[in-house]
């Protein structure tokens, strides 16, 4: 895989800068020396490489932003490329970006610790790798480069946000988006999420929609898939208020192991410390443990925002058997300010129950953590970043004053 840094490129000597064109014309390293499956790039050209150069010495991150991405290779080597666009005229950057989103004020996404590569976002569109779902570009102006016309301005509310509205629609960060559970994280869009449980191959599914007025448009509520009898699960993938632009803000992940599947509660829950990080050895994890990630992925562990509960505790398989209202809609915010101020812009919990794995112990209470076999456990993540995000988006698109809430199959 070949990039071009903007340090590199801005920070090289002539003779070291020649050595890094002769390093982007053809491999530097045989294949495997970089640790990548050599089948990992065949889906795209490489034939960006001038377009790449100019790009890395010219890219302006700090006012860029990112109107979609495109996933390359097979698991485990699965690389994400940004494609970037200016604002203000509306310029698009020609080549794939790697690097780490960040979510700043009105939506809009952009990157750092970048990498320029040499795939074109144009080969992706054409090949209909690029997904620009759910992105917010922010264009005010239409370049020469733009192919649609800017969106038309969005209505201003009836009444202006108030300070505390204001205050508390703090921006969901990269550490947020970094959160997944089961396959699925924190900040997809709805396309994404219907992929992602679509390929799980759950035999029921279903969406929710909700509308804040009829002149906003419907947003997408909640999108669920679940199997139920022995060895079942379900998903539960809740969304920002914001038509067309919403994010996932809460996913809940329910399951039951059969006897014959069951898995011990130690090494569950090694597993939940190996993935969310925070604790020492899986002796150190509680019964019902609670990570808090912190702005610029910091993980703290413990309920200390008293928060477990929000979508916490063991969960039905079933998970059509009532709409769930919006949290964004149904948050104060000042909950918001104090969940981001107590808890961080993210936070994942996990509850289970569990019975003896051996004769001599009557009840599960009385056995050994090494004894006992999971027969159900829920694992949730919840961003107040991205809730009150949303939340504040809606707010000044319309407020919510009247509104419903349907579900599909």
């Amino acid at each position: 895989m070949n990039l071009v840094t903007v340090a590199q490129i801005r920070g090289a000597s002539t003779a070291s800068a020649l050595i890094l064109l002769s390093c982007l014309s053809r491999p530097c390293l045989s294949s495997g020396e970089n640790g990548t499956d050599p089948a990992e790039e065949a889906s795209l050209p490489q034939q960006g490489f001038f377009t790449s150069l100019k790009q890395a010495t010219n890219e302006d991150f700090d006012r860029e932003v990112v109107r979609g991405h495109f996933d390359l290779g097979t698991p485990p080597n699965v690389h994400r490329y940004y494609c970037m666009v200016d604002p203000k005229t509306g310029r698009k950057q020609p080549n794939g970006v790697l690097g780490k989103p960040y979510s700043v004020a009105g939506g809009l996404t952009r990157i750092r610790d970048t990498a320029v590569s040499l795939y074109r976002c144009s080969d992706a569109e054409k090949q209909g790798l690029l997904m620009t779902t759910g992105y917010v570009t922010g264009i005010s102006v239409a370049g020469p480069d733009v192919q649609s016309p800017a969106p038309p301005p969005v209505q201003p509310p009836a009444q202006p946000p108030t300070q505390t509205q204001t205050a508390a629609a703090a921006q969901p960060d990269a550490s947020s988006d970094l959160v997944e559970v089961g396959g699925v994280r924190l900040g997809m869009s709805p396309d994404e999420v219907r992929a992602a449980l679509r390929a799980k191959n759950l035999p029921e599914y279903y969406e929710s929609f909700g509308t804040l007025r009829r002149s906003a448009g419907r947003f997408v509520n909640i999108i669920a898939s679940w199997a139920l009898g022995e060895d079942g699960e379900s998903y539960e993938v809740m969304f920002t208020p914001v038509p067309g632009k919403e994010r996932a803000m809460a996913i809940v992940h329910s399951g039951v192991y059969s006897a014959a599947n069951a898995v011990r509660e130690a090494s569950f829950q090694n597993g939940l410390m190996q993935k969310y990080g925070g604790y020492d050895t899986p002796r150190d994890v509680p019964e019902s443990p609670t990570w808090r990630f912190q702005s610029g992925g910091k993980v703290q562990v413990g309920d200390a925002c008293n928060r477990h509960a929000v979508f916490g505790v063991l969960s039905d398989l079933n998970v059509a058997t009532a709409p769930r209202k919006n949290v964004a809609l149904e948050t104060s915010p000042e909950e918001f300010r104090y969940q981001l101020e107590r808890c961080g812009t993210a936070i994942v919990t996990e509850d289970h129950a569990a019975t003896s794995a051996g004769p001599s112990a009557a009840t599960s209470g009385g056995a050994a953590r090494e004894e006992r076999l999971i027969t159900r456990f829920t694992v949730t993540a919840y961003s107040p970043a991205i809730a009150s995000a949303g939340a504040a988006a809606a707010a000044q698109l319309i407020p919510p004053t009247s509104g419903s809430i349907e579900s599909r199959r």
